[in-house]
């Protein structure tokens, strides 16, 4: 499970800002607050959710985001954010971890996945199949090499990049 720390709502009176600009402030924002604490941005949303507006900070650190990881990249970020003042309404700040099964959404977190225990689901059938599991053994920036249990045997598939419509970091059971 990931660590979520939701903290209350954030109060901004101002101009009204398209979500990619919101997105991108924030993003610059929470880099720069990440970087003082020796942590890393993974991936930052403007959504709603039953009616509830949320800027989602998903942060990591190499040995895994604590709860003190997120308790402090919170204040830090909630901060900076109260100082610049650009999203109006009201909003609740999330932070949290990207948790065990994250999604691997660029080369560098593919690369960073060697070795590790994945799922991948494709576009279109591989070997006759479409999901797979395994561990992931290269990856070339086209193609992803996975050795999975096949009957009791190791076997390795290679698939193509772009047929990969989601890959993710799995539990093996």
């Amino acid at each position: 499970m990931g660590v979520r720390l939701v903290l209350t709502p954030l109060y901004v009176m101002n101009r009204s800002i398209d979500m990619s600009y919101i997105v991108n402030k924030a993003k610059e924002i929470a880099n720069k607050c990440a970087e003082k604490l020796g942590l890393e941005i993974v991936d930052v949303e403007w959504v709603k959710e039953h009616n509830i507006r949320i800027l989602r900070i998903i942060a990591d650190h190499p040995d895994g985001l604590t709860i003190d990881h997120s308790t402090a990249l919170n204040e830090e970020i909630s901060a900076k954010l109260d100082e610049e003042d650009f999203i109006e309404g009201e909003y609740y700040l999330e932070v949290s971890s990207p948790g065990l099964e994250r999604e691997l959404r660029n080369d560098d977190e593919i690369f960073k996945a060697i070795n590790e225990y994945i799922y991948i689901k494709c576009y279109q059938k591989v070997d006759g199949v479409k999901e797979f599991e395994g561990y992931l053994r290269n990856f070339d920036g086209e193609t992803v090499t996975i050795e999975i249990n096949d009957k009791g045997r190791k076997k390795e598939i290679r698939i193509a990049k772009k047929i990969i419509s989601l890959i993710r970091l799995a539990i093996k059971f």
